[in-house]
């Protein structure tokens, strides 16, 4: 066999730009994330979010996924043949995040079930579904963070999150109980035309002490 010669796409750099293992959901953090840098500054705050054990999701299983679908309308006119450039029309735009969870708290059950109550009396805490979705029902934001090869870091931030897909807590014997979630963003306000809510930031390397990247 050949080389792959001057029609393969592998360069120096494509190994750099694998995205690589499952990354971390985040609760209303990006603002914080905002505030940093670069990497090596968001590791930073990543790592003492861990610490603190505040805002973090919970862990994963089967890693997740990003999905951004748009319902794209091409209207049909008298003695048009083709689309042509220009005719389309995006009528909405659908973003979400979906993982599987295995930490079963009160914090990831209620995040799951969306409009929900916590109440915490002593040693007891009690989770119940409210029959409708209140404004503090969405997460101000739900960010997934994740390794380039390279050393870098890559964000996407869904805005005003609530998970849409309907709550199932699966157990079973000689194992672990497992949630499903699926976060969709939703748009601040009924004014919010301009762009999507949500965002995809690529955060640099740190530069070396001498000087380069």
């Amino acid at each position: 066999m050949s080389a792959p010669g001057l029609t393969s796409p592998i360069r120096s750099e494509t190994f750099e730009n694998l995205q690589l293992n499952a990354g971390i959901f985040i609760k209303n953090f990006a603002s914080t994330a905002s505030s940093s840098t670069d990497s090596s500054a968001l590791k930073t705050a990543v790592a003492s979010a861990i610490s603190a054990g505040t805002n973090i999701l919970g862990a994963t299983r089967g890693g997740g996924s990003f999905t951004a679908t748009r319902e794209i309308r091409t209207p049909e006119v008298d003695g048009m043949r083709y689309p042509f450039k220009g005719s389309d029309f995006v009528d909405s735009i659908d973003a979400f995040l979906s993982t599987t969870l295995i930490e079963v708290t009160p914090d990831s059950i209620s995040a799951c079930l969306g409009n929900a109550t916590v109440s915490t009396s002593g040693k007891k805490t009690t989770i119940k579904m409210h029959t409708a979705i209140e404004s503090s029902d969405y997460l101000t934001d739900l960010c997934w963070i994740g390794d380039i090869a390279d050393g870098r870091l890559v964000l996407i931030v869904l805005k005003n999150a609530l998970n849409t897909a309907d709550f199932s807590l699966t157990f079973t014997d000689k194992g672990e109980g497992t949630l499903s979630a699926e976060f969709h963003a939703r748009q601040a306000s009924v004014n919010d035309y301009d762009y999507a809510p949500f965002e995809i930031i690529y955060f640099d390397k740190p530069a070396s002490v001498g000087g380069g990247t």
